[in-house]
């Protein structure tokens, strides 16, 4: 697949606000495929194109379950459009893109960029752009240090819709959303892929 387009030096900032945010997280995670996320590290800017996501609300696989809030989750408690990055399995460090209203847990976790080498999967996209909890509960709305986007899948591309992956509660939900035939995408699902690609372009392709 041919990658996106580089960001061309100098140009500023044309972050996604709050209003796009600020909608259910099931609505977010799959707009947020096809839109671009950047961390400026010094003078140079890192990025690639969204393609594949997962969403988390208040389900019992969420760090926000039961709508139970804590010192570490309390950022998904927060404004929409606010980073939420956490450290895991002692070893690695996730992104998340906080949504719903302030008060109502929500947010979608990063798993995939293509364009940039080494994204296929959470801890690798924070690795390969420089995350860790120094950017945690920055507002994305704001552009530098950290921002999404706009942007929309290409002409043909699909969208594969399918459970979520390393977890162990809730593990029957279909909240994970990628860009079939991305390098990008961590982990792929033939099963689902198959079962989209016999029932047509309805709802799983781009527009």
């Amino acid at each position: 697949m041919r990658p996106p387009a580089a960001r061309r030096p100098g140009t500023p900032p044309r972050p996604l606000q709050l209003r796009f945010f600020a909608r259910p997280t099931l609505v977010v995670a799959r707009a947020l495929l096809g839109c671009r996320l950047y961390h400026r590290v010094g003078r140079r800017v890192l990025g690639g194109r969204i393609v594949e996501v997962e969403a988390y609300t208040d389900d019992a696989a969420s760090h926000s379950r039961g709508r139970r809030q804590t010192p570490r989750n309390a950022v998904m408690f927060g404004s929409a459009g606010h980073a939420y990055v956490y450290f895991t399995y002692g070893m690695h460090f996730c992104l998340n893109v906080v949504t719903e209203n302030e008060g109502t847990p929500g947010a979608v976790l990063i798993r995939g960029l293509d364009g940039i080498a080494g994204a296929n999967g959470p801890g690798r996209l924070c690795r390969a752009l420089g995350l860790d909890r120094r950017q945690n509960g920055l507002d994305l709305t704001r552009g530098a240090p950290l921002w999404l986007e706009r942007d929309r899948l290409r002409a043909g591309e699909r969208i594969v819709q399918t459970v979520r992956v390393g977890i162990r509660q809730a593990v029957d939900l279909p909240w994970r959303f990628y860009v079939a035939g991305s390098d990008g995408v961590s982990r792929r699902d033939r099963r689902a892929e198959a079962a989209h690609h016999a029932a047509g372009p309805g709802g799983f392709s781009a527009s």
